[in-house]
């Protein structure tokens, strides 16, 4: 028979794993030692078989052990079993301790004890459940926003945080990995990417995906540097062969720990707007948020605040730099450049064009430039003048527009304007789906007369392939071919003397930007680069300057030697 003092151990024991909010601790061992001796109890296992889904993400089978002193190995174990959520299973088992039986009431008893802790269990296991759905990406089973924001937190709230730094990151070229290997292979090496970067942190630190190519991670100041180093680029293995690997990068924004912010989405957005300052205005791998990015923030801020007033103000004002023929010295085109007039004083375009350019306001400006082009142009040829082409600079932030073809070509009858006097100026890129794209525009203004050129042609990203594949009428070399050297033996200019001679024989023209010396004159007439642009005939000018020197037409004053 059953003593009072079984049930009394039993409700003490079930009222006790109710305070007790952690699926298993060092509190439930404790509990369990109480309760073992007067339920004859030698082991209470835990295992868990995640459904289909729920492996998806993330989830893997498990087994634990409450407690365990000498069970009876070939006893029958009580079982409680459940299914849950996502097709998974759990299961507890209660093993008598060896050399003891349960009686029959005993038994009872012990299915009774089953029963309670069971349940008590099984809702803390599906609030740690929730928890882990809540604190979890889905798609790579990694931590997510939500986890590192709650970290964060959590650090300042014990006052550590000034130990920790806030990562923001995002992966280089995920949409180039992609077309190159194919988006799952893409998608198991961003998982292995994350699981190399968590393979160096120690509790607390951690990395956590905020969504698309973006992650995040808190890691110890002592970290940063090695963490640093990693996310610079390594190689992931994305299959059995040893070619199957891929290199990837990330570029970041950091944030170090500091009791003047208020919360962990502060401390986020920082280290997320130094990530973008980082990538699209330093061009750099990574961006400390301190003293002097503060100033860059606070002042790319202000320039985004006023450039809608200033566009509409026309506080923007196209310049034209003379395109010149080596041959005969006579003006030939002229590039639009744009010079920001703000408050009686000229905004550099070093100081406003890379702001704009990380996000869409470049796009607005862009086509501010050209309808003003466009409109000068009209304007010349009504008082009689003879035009020349005008080139317009287009930011690789519009390839993503479908209609730019359509957007330009209205641009340009608005004014009723020849195509052939304008040309679109395009910076090349490295990216296999902006090249598609640029291609696809390429070819649409081709088939509208209007002529396209590679823009900085030489600055560390130029891609023979491109030139093949895409038909550009003109090819502009960049000012650091010049730079180099005058000599034409140099590597450099053996360099510029084939890309001269293989565009030439692909149909392109070319044109050297940034010309300053009688000597480089000599040495692109040597290598048959027959036009140029530069401070050695003019500066960017005004509208109405150039409009004189269209009259002019020729630089006279300086004869090409």
């Amino acid at each position: 028979m059953v003593e009072r003092d079984q049930f009394k151990v039993l409700q003490d024991f079930l009222m006790e794993e109710e305070k007790i909010r952690l699926f298993m601790c060092e509190e439930d061992a404790q509990n369990i030692r109480q309760l073992a001796p007067a339920l004859k109890i030698g082991a209470i296992e835990f295992e868990e078989k995640p459904g289909d889904n729920a492996q998806k993400n993330g989830r893997c089978p498990r087994v634990v052990t409450f407690f365990r002193e000498d069970p009876d190995p070939e006893a029958a174990p009580l079982v409680w079993e459940r299914e849950t959520f996502a097709g998974t299973m759990i299961c507890f088992r209660f093993w008598p301790k060896k050399g003891q039986e349960w009686s029959a009431e005993e038994k009872d008893l012990a299915e009774k004890c089953l029963a309670g802790f069971a349940m008590i269990k099984k809702s803390v296991y599906l609030l740690e459940g929730l928890r882990y759905s809540v604190t979890h990406d889905s798609a790579f089973g990694t931590r997510n926003m939500t986890y590192g924001a709650f970290l964060v937190d959590d650090l300042m709230g014990r006052g550590t945080i000034g130990d920790y730094s806030v990562f923001f990151m995002n992966v280089n070229g995920t949409g180039e990995m992609n077309t190159q290997i194919g988006r799952e292979n893409g998608t198991i090496v961003m998982r292995a990417f994350m699981k190399s970067l968590e393979s160096i942190l120690e509790e607390p630190e951690t990395i956590w995906r905020v969504g698309g190519d973006n992650i995040g991670a808190v890691v110890r100041n002592s970290n940063v540097d090695r963490f640093l180093k990693m996310i610079q680029g390594i190689y992931i293995s994305y299959g059995s062969l040893e070619e199957e690997r891929y290199r990837i990068s990330a570029t970041a924004g950091i944030c170090p720990g500091s009791k003047d912010f208020q919360g962990s989405d502060q401390m986020i957005d920082a280290a997320q707007t130094c990530m973008n300052m980082a990538r699209y205005v330093k061009h750099a791998p990574y961006l400390f948020y301190d003293r002097q990015t503060i100033r860059m923030l606070e002042y790319s801020k202000h320039v985004e605040l006023a450039f809608p007033e200033a566009l509409a103000n026309e506080e923007f004002h196209v310049f034209y730099q003379p395109k010149v023929s080596l041959l005969t010295n006579e003006v030939i085109g002229a590039e639009a450049l744009c010079r920001w007039l703000r408050n009686g004083k000229i905004v550099p375009p070093d100081q406003f064009i890379p702001v704009l350019e990380r996000g869409k306001l470049v796009c607005d400006l862009d086509f501010y430039v050209l309808d003003r082009a466009c409109r000068d142009i009209r304007k010349w040829i009504d008082q009689g003048g003879e035009p020349v082409e005008v080139s317009s600079n287009f930011s690789r932030m519009h390839l993503n527009n479908p209609s730019l073809a359509r957007q330009i070509v209205q641009t340009i009858d608005r004014y009723e304007i020849p195509h052939e006097l304008i040309i679109v100026e395009l910076t090349e890129t490295t990216s296999s789906v902006h090249s598609k794209r640029m291609s696809e525009l390429v070819y649409k203004l081709k088939d509208e007369g209007i002529r396209t050129s590679v823009d900085d042609f030489g600055v560390g990203y130029s891609s023979m392939s491109m030139l093949r594949d895409i038909p550009f009428s003109e090819l502009k070399i960049d000012r650091s071919f010049l730079t180099y050297t005058t000599d034409t033996r140099d590597r450099s200019a053996v360099m510029m003397k084939h890309v001269i001679s293989m565009a030439t024989e692909l149909g392109m023209r070319c044109i050297a930007e940034g010309v300053e010396t009688p000597d480089q004159i000599r040495m692109l007439k040597e290598m048959d680069c027959l036009r140029a642009q530069g401070f050695y005939f003019d500066r960017p000018l005004p509208r109405e300057e150039f409009a004189k020197r269209l009259r002019m037409k020729v630089y006279s004053e300086k004869p090409v030697q």
